[in-house]
Parts: C-alpha cells; sequence; structure tokens
C-alpha cells in the first residue's frame, strides 16, 4: 500500500498530454512495482508447477497474452480468472503441450543429424 506522500509524488510526476514527467524517476519505481505486483499476482493465480510445466514458447505466448491483458486496464482489476483464461489460451488453442512435445521431439532429431 501506498503511504499518502508516495501517492502525492505520483501525482505530482505523472507524465503530461506530451508524455514528460517532472520527475521520471518516481514514475520509474511506480512502474517497476506495478510490474513485481502484476508477477505476483500471476504467479499466485497459475501456481509453480503450471509455469514449470511451460515450453519456452508457451512463456513467450503467455507474457505477450498478459501483457496485452494488463495494458487493457490496471493491473489491479485483472482477476485471477483473467489470467487463468490466458493460460488455457495459450496452452490449450495456441500451443498445446501435445504439440509442444512434437516440436521438442522434432528439435532434438534435428540436432542429432
Amino acid at each position: 500500500m501506498l503511504s499518502k506522500k508516495e501517492l502525492e509524488e505520483i501525482v505530482a510526476a505523472w507524465p503530461d498530454e506530451n508524455g514528460v514527467s517532472s520527475n521520471s524517476e518516481v514514475i520509474e519505481r511506480w512502474e517497476a512495482m506495478q510490474r513485481q505486483y502484476f508477477s505476483e499476482k500471476v504467479h499466485f493465480a497459475l501456481g509453480m508447477d503450471r509455469i514449470e510445466a511451460l515450453s519456452k514458447r508457451q512463456v513467450g505466448f503467455l507474457n505477450r497474452a498478459l501483457g496485452r491483458l494488463a495494458s487493457r486496464k490496471s493491473v489491479l482489476d485483472v482477476t485471477h480468472d483473467e489470467i487463468l483464461g490466458q493460460y488455457e489460451l495459450v496452452t490449450e488453442h495456441l500451443s498445446p503441450f501435445g504439440f509442444e512435445a512434437v516440436v521438442e521431439n522434432y528439435n532434438s532429431r534435428q540436432k542429432m543429424n
């Protein structure tokens, strides 16, 4: 939770209509806090077992999907169900685990040749 002073600093430093901030350090610190909060929210929603089971390709898809989700609304408003929905979209439709196994098998055979 932000203190009153921290909140006042963020409001004072908020970028103007041209995207210029009076104190970019404060804004960068706030953005880093938001990214950390979202990362923790994703880890809580999915759990380490699901995250560790992802292939590199699935991680890339999921990161892009979650990035789009976070850009559409405040990370505070993103629900665990929305995060899980993005995970399911990636692992069941874009790049299912069965497909990932085939790609991995193919790539390992290519390395042998």
